[in-house]
């Protein structure tokens, strides 16, 4: 690994020999149509955008979405027809991305639980060893620093946090205008040197918001989300140029994976392997542009990318990788014996580790996919490109030569947090991890593709819990448990929807069947320690956060602080919080924490100025609200007899978090300071109505017994242990 500073005479070196080394590699023999080599020092820049299906691009031949950017830029571009993901999930696709190693080859199976080690090499790392800055920014959480996914980067930009607690890590992402904006000013700091840099756009992975004009102008609301990737990467393009670096620059554009748009059952992706979840997007320009529109039809595969990009920069090729170099592609040379009968591997054990059904793995080749469950699948990808006619029950001779091969690749399963000992034995003081093999509950576990319309009850119990319709949800999840026991992600959702009914026990023990289903699964033990600070039971709720370590969606310090928040001790609450900042100063959260901390010592000024950090942390405009933030804000205005603007911040709460009790509490409180009484009970009427769980209920009865009317306080107090009998204050 190079030193800062030999890393900075290592750029020099590649600014002053990029002219001559264009010019001579120009006479190596086996170049065609005037394309180089390679192009030493050449800008690299790499496009992801999550979930774009390559059958929904113009330049594939969709006509139902505009994209006029990335038509241009497939013009300049050399466009392969036929490149696959090997895995329909975000993390370890980008993983493959960046190591060139299969899913079983880098240990990283899935978005929660797996991580990548300090071992393979990384794309980043390579260029960065030699002379190049190397910069990335992302729009989900799903890629944090925290996965290894970003090892080899000087500059990984992942200030994505959850604008509440309990909100599923897919849906953690922030607008890939602002991941675009905070690319392009690191790029303009490195301009004058050779540089890698990523983007990653969410778009247009759900839920589907396009902004208008594209929400109104097309039917398909993923369409419109890939009209506005589409506007997003023209910036790209737009600034390169305007910089002068695109000409000069290669530049990959691709998708992780696709989209199911229940072409199979599936509206989304991660459960199945069929094409329209894995054929994805792949363009790559060349400088100058050369062999611009020209397109390549056999296989490739995401794994490609590494090796491509190492042998257009010039540099030794690395042993092992599972991915070849396509630059005789680029090239226009003839494809070597045998790559139109190449097979790509795929893979997702999303449907075991998630869903208690099979895992699934398939090869594609020019002419058939086979997909291996415990009922097999052949489709003749040519003549049937839909995968409608399933092939497998006439054994076809291709079915058999694919099984076969498949038979003969390496994969076995790997559990989530296996490799760790330090996690599996933290794992195991807690009760976690089981003497029984990862393997032993494999067997007969049901094909994915025939359970699949299960997943449509399992969102219609997620909806109506993001909705806070908990006793629909509870039911709804409730029943659908009955029918699937290993469903990991529903038990964790049924906890969820107990809690805020009030049905403590039962809760804790739906999250500990899904811990138990899941050993190490990130999510599950902090949502463990989130219950076990609810209930006051602070040394569990610590033990399961140290537990969870860098692997979960916040750093060990924030989860910490919130831990002593809850428990009163400010200081230390303080003290982690600081540390969070110190590791990652544009995080928010830990700004809303000290923001808490201050306002509980009455230093209302202090909290406000935090607040304030947190609302606009690049002093832009506000653009994601968090929960409590406002309510924070209110409650401080209050104090400081800022009243109109303290009124504003609890109704900002109360809309954009709708269920959150502290907000309509305190505005009701705001009313009787002002002598509004018949606006405060007004205001508690609606929390209890609309809200209609127990925290809504104690906060309601809190409140009337602050301001003086035991009465009404002790008939919400009979009203909740009717509805909710045994429910219990949380704490913090």
């Amino acid at each position: 690994m190079l030193t800062e500073g030999s890393a900075s005479t290592a750029r020099r070196a590649h600014r002053l020999g990029a002219a001559v080394a264009v010019v001579l590699a120009l006479l190596v023999p086996g170049c065609r149509r005037g394309v180089p080599a390679s192009f030493r020092g050449a800008p690299v820049v790499i496009v992801s955008v999550d979930t774009l299906r390559a059958d929904h691009l113009p330049a594939y031949g969709y006509k139902a979405v505009d994209t006029p950017n990335l038509d241009a830029l497939r013009r300049d571009a050399v466009l392969f027809e036929n490149a696959y993901s090997h895995v329909p999930l975000t993390l370890p696709s980008h993983t493959t991305l960046f190591t060139g190693l299969l899913p079983p080859q880098s240990g990283v199976r899935d978005n929660l639980g797996y991580a990548l080690s300090a071992t393979p090499a990384t794309l980043a790392g390579t260029l960065k060893s030699h002379g190049y800055a190397t910069g990335g920014a992302v729009s989900s959480i799903v890629l944090s620093h925290a996965t290894g996914v970003s090892r080899g980067f000087d500059f990984w930009e992942d200030s994505v946090e959850p604008t509440r607690m309990s909100q599923t890590i897919s849906r953690v992402q922030r607008s890939g205008a602002e991941t675009e904006e905070l690319i392009s000013n690191w790029i303009s700091g490195h301009e004058k040197e050779p540089f890698f840099a990523f983007l990653h756009l969410f778009e247009p992975h759900s839920p589907y918001e396009p902004p208008e004009p594209y929400a109104s102008r097309y039917k398909l609301p993923y369409d419109g989300e890939i009209a506005r990737a589409d506007e997003i990467v023209g910036s790209l393009v737009h600034f390169l140029k305007d910089r002068g670096l695109y000409d000069r620059a290669i530049v990959v554009f691709l998708s992780d994976h696709g989209e199911g748009l229940d072409d199979h059952g599936e509206e989304e992706h991660g459960v199945l392997l069929y094409r329209e979840e894995i054929h994805v997007p792949l363009m790559v320009k060349l400088p100058r542009q050369l062999r611009g529109g020209a397109s390549v039809a056999s296989p490739v595969a995401l794994t490609d990318v590494f090796p491509t990009v190492i042998e257009l920069a010039g540099l030794p090729a690395l042993p092992g990788l599972a991915g070849r170099s396509l630059a005789p592609d680029l090239r226009g040379q003839p494809a070597a014996t045998g790559q139109a009968s190449r097979r790509i591997y795929g893979e997702t054990l999303y449907p075991r580790l998630h869903l208690g059904w099979s895992d699934l793995s398939s090869l594609v080749d020019a002419r058939n996919q086979y997909i291996e469950s415990p009922r097999p699948e052949l489709y003749d990808i040519v003549a049937d490109p839909g995968e409608k006619n399933d092939l497998a029950a006439g054994l076809p001779p291709a079915f058999r030569s694919m099984r076969a091969d498949l038979s003969r690749m390496a994969h076995p399963y790997q559990a989530p947090g296996a490799g760790d000992a330090e996690q599996v034995k933290k794992l195991a003081s807690l009760g976690y991890i089981s003497a029984t093999p990862a393997d032993a509950d494999a067997k007969d576990l049901p094909p994915p593709q025939d359970r699949i319309r299960n997943v449509t009850s399992l969102k219609r119990g997620f909806t109506a819990l993001q909705a806070g319709r908990y006793k629909e949800a509870a039911d709804l999840l409730g029943d659908l448990l009955k029918q699937e026991p290993k469903m990991l992600d529903v038990w964790q959702m049924y906890s969820e929807a107990l809690q805020k009914l009030g049905r403590d026990t039962e809760a804790l023990g739906a999250l500990q069947t899904a811990a138990k289903l899941s050993p190490g699964n990130p999510q599950i033990l902090m949502a463990l320690s989130d219950y076990y600070m609810s209930i006051g039971r602070f040394d569990e709720a610590r033990k399961h956060a140290e537990a969870v370590g860098d692997a979960g969606t916040a750093s060990p310090h924030e989860s910490l602080a919130r831990i002593a928040l809850a428990e009163g001790d400010l200081a230390s609450a303080e003290r982690e919080a600081r540390a969070a900042l110190e590791r990652y100063p544009q995080k928010r959260v830990p700004r809303l924490i000290l923001a808490r901390v201050l306002h509980d010592r009455r230093d209302c000024a202090g909290a406000l100025e935090e607040l304030e950090k947190a609302r606009r942390p690049r002093g832009s405009e506000e653009t994601v609200a968090f929960q409590n933030l406002n309510y924070l804000r209110g409650d401080c205005l209050a104090r400081m007899g800022r009243e109109a603007e303290a009124e504003e911040a609890f109704r900002e709460e109360i809309k954009r978090f709708p269920t959150n009790p502290a907000a309509r509490a305190s505005l009701a409180m705001l009313y009787a300071s002002q002598g509004r009484e018949a606006d405060a009970r007004g205001a508690l009427g609606a929390l209890v109505a609309d809200v209609a769980t127990p925290d809504a209920y104690f906060a309601a009865i809190r409140t009337y017994e602050v301001l003086g009317d035991p009465g009404t306080a002790n008939e919400l107090k009979r009203d909740l242990q009717r509805k909710f009998p045994g429910a219990k204050e949380k704490k913090g």
